[in-house]
């Protein structure tokens, strides 16, 4: 006798879809007050005040001192932190053999997303051997942005490639250059980076390899571009 299993499509809680999204805007639009939450998303406002209190006791948002607008609480960024532990546990290893493998220094940047920008922050790196090399302070914060010098540039890639999924499944071309691109740093330093995704989900970091023009130049482009686009896909997990 066999028993036939039959596959259920687990079905998501409207309730928690709500509050993150709640939570998202409060996160771009703070300080919001409930009629302006309301609006924003087209929910009925008995509704929002109902969330933006349950987060609120949950101590993920609070009001202002001063007034009824709700904003984001610190909360927020012990949980981005944990968020980081993780990554850095996940890609350091990458990070030593890339700078190895390269000879230059590699830099572990993690995303913040607040409204329409992306930030980045240095949160791990391995230097280079050399006596003469490009390095900075863990905890550098940039924004990211087109054609802006001294960031991390990937935003290219993150428009073209806005998940894991849309970068790495079903890629049948082994042309890596698709992955990387090769950011304008200092007048002396040139930077090649790819964009590290929470899976087949949205990018939450990138790694790149930093140095001198003088070492890093344009025919070695794909060699380095290559090891640190297979480095990003490894820490994706894809």
């Amino acid at each position: 006798m066999c028993s036939v299993g039959v596959l259920m499509a687990v079905k998501t809680l409207q309730t928690v879809e709500n509050a993150l999204a709640v939570l998202e805007v409060v996160a771009e639009l703070q300080p919001i007050g409930v009629s302006a939450l309301a609006r924003h998303m087209n929910m009925d406002k008995n509704t929002a005040q109902r969330i933006l209190i349950t987060l609120g006791a949950s101590g993920y948002i609070q009001k202002q001192i001063h007034g009824t607008a709700w904003e984001l609480t610190p909360r927020v960024l012990t949980l981005s932190n944990r968020v980081a532990i993780d990554l850095r546990k996940t890609a350091h290893q990458q990070l030593v053999e890339l700078s190895d493998v390269i000879g230059e220094t590699a830099l572990l940047w993690q995303f913040t997303f607040e409204g329409h920008d992306i930030y980045a922050t240095l949160i791990d790196k391995i230097d280079s051997k050399h006596d003469v090399k490009i390095t900075m302070e863990v905890g550098k914060r940039v924004h990211v942005q087109a054609g802006s010098e001294n960031s991390t540039n990937v935003l290219t890639l993150i428009n073209q490639f806005p998940t894991g999924e849309a970068a790495w499944l079903g890629n049948t071309n082994d042309d890596r250059s698709r992955f990387y691109r090769v950011i304008p740093g200092h007048p002396n330093s040139v930077a090649i980076g790819s964009v590290i995704y929470d899976g087949p989900a949205q990018p939450i970091a990138s790694i790149s390899v930093v140095g001198p023009k003088e070492r890093i130049s344009p025919d070695s482009y794909k060699v380095i571009g290559d090891k640190t686009a297979a480095a990003a896909r490894v820490i994706t997990g894809i």
